[in-house]
Parts: C-alpha cells; sequence; structure tokens
C-alpha cells in the first residue's frame, strides 16, 4: 500500500515536471517578452517576399468601438468600424529581433528591462475584417452583420482575435486590420 503511495507520488511529480517543462519550452520558442498580449512577427524580404505572421495563443483583449476615418485617392473620404485595443500588442522584426510596440514609456513595458522600440504604425488601432479562415463565408458575414447592427462608438468589447495583417492600401483607415473570431459586446458573444 505503502509502495502504491510512493510511485503515486513520484508519477505525479514527474508528470508536474514535464508540464513545467513544456510551458517553459512553449514560452521560450516564441521569444516574445512576457507583457506581450499579442504577437506578430515581421519576416523581411525583397521584391514583395516580406510577410507578417499573427501568433495566437490567449487571443483574447479588450478594445474600445472606434470609427476611423480614412482618404481614398479616387472615392473620396470614408469610414470604417474597428477598435482601439487595451492591450500590448509587440511586433517583432524576426532578422534583427528587435521588439516594437505601441508605447514603449509605460511603467509595465519600461521596468520590464526589455528593450523595445516604438513602432512607426498604431498598435492600437484596427478596423476589423470578417475573414476568419475557420469560418465559412456565410458565418463570417453573418458575425459583420450582427457587427455593424450592434455597433456603438466608445463601447467596451472583448475581441477573440483569429488574425492580425497590415493593411497599407488605400481601402485601409489603420495600418492593420483584425480578423475577429468573436466579439463579446453587452456581456454576449455576438458571432458564435
Amino acid at each position: 500500500m505503502l509502495r502504491r503511495f510512493y510511485i503515486s507520488v513520484l508519477t505525479f511529480n514527474i508528470s508536474l515536471m514535464f508540464l513545467c517543462l513544456s510551458i517553459i519550452n512553449a514560452h521560450t520558442s516564441n521569444d516574445f517578452p512576457y507583457f506581450c498580449d499579442l504577437n506578430m512577427s515581421f519576416y523581411p524580404g525583397f521584391d514583395g517576399q516580406a510577410y507578417e505572421e499573427f501568433h495566437s495563443s490567449s487571443n483574447a483583449v479588450r478594445g474600445k468601438t472606434a470609427i476611423f476615418k480614412g482618404e481614398h485617392p479616387s472615392h473620396g473620404p470614408y469610414e470604417q468600424l474597428g477598435v482601439k485595443i487595451i492591450a500590448d500588442v509587440c511586433y517583432k522584426n524576426e532578422n534583427t529581433g528587435q521588439v516594437y510596440v505601441e508605447d514603449p514609456e509605460d511603467l509595465w513595458i519600461k521596468n520590464s528591462g526589455i528593450t523595445v522600440e516604438k513602432h512607426e504604425y498604431s498598435l492600437t488601432d484596427f478596423i476589423l475584417i470578417f475573414l476568419d479562415n475557420e469560418k465559412s463565408n456565410e458565418e463570417n458575414d453573418d458575425c459583420k452583420d450582427k457587427w455593424w447592427t450592434s455597433f456603438e462608438e466608445d463601447k467596451r468589447v472583448i475581441i477573440k482575435v483569429a488574425d492580425i495583417w497590415q493593411g497599407m492600401t488605400a481601402h485601409y483607415s489603420t495600418a492593420y486590420a483584425i480578423a475577429p473570431k468573436d466579439i463579446m459586446m453587452n456581456g454576449k458573444w455576438i458571432c458564435s
């Protein structure tokens, strides 16, 4: 009986050790600072070979709804619905290892001892584009319709992020766009 108890304790401790090692290994494999809520890697390249990669993890972040204005070269002024994220988005150049953030002077980031720089574009302002690859076109359209009909400016929301990408075209009023998996408004997930 005592022998079984020791074997159970030993098995539990070994399992716990492997779990801790896998968590540490997962954390070091993405190599982003601990304060990052959303992570993007940038892989520089030439002749259109550069690309960005969004690392999905615990990708639910808080934000406030916002209306962003843009100017299309041939169609004139327009407005797009989006969010101002209340989180630390980290953007890492994978060639140099440099990490960029929205506000390097934030006390949480500044006191971390990690060298970061301010990103040239806003990492808090995002328009929403309903292109979640894990959903059908109908599910994405349904989510988009619910977003448009329930939208009010300066409303608190929680967004589950499916993807983030840079939108440097004349059709984007922000530098980046989010493809949401789901959006919580008024305590309800509107897309699920």
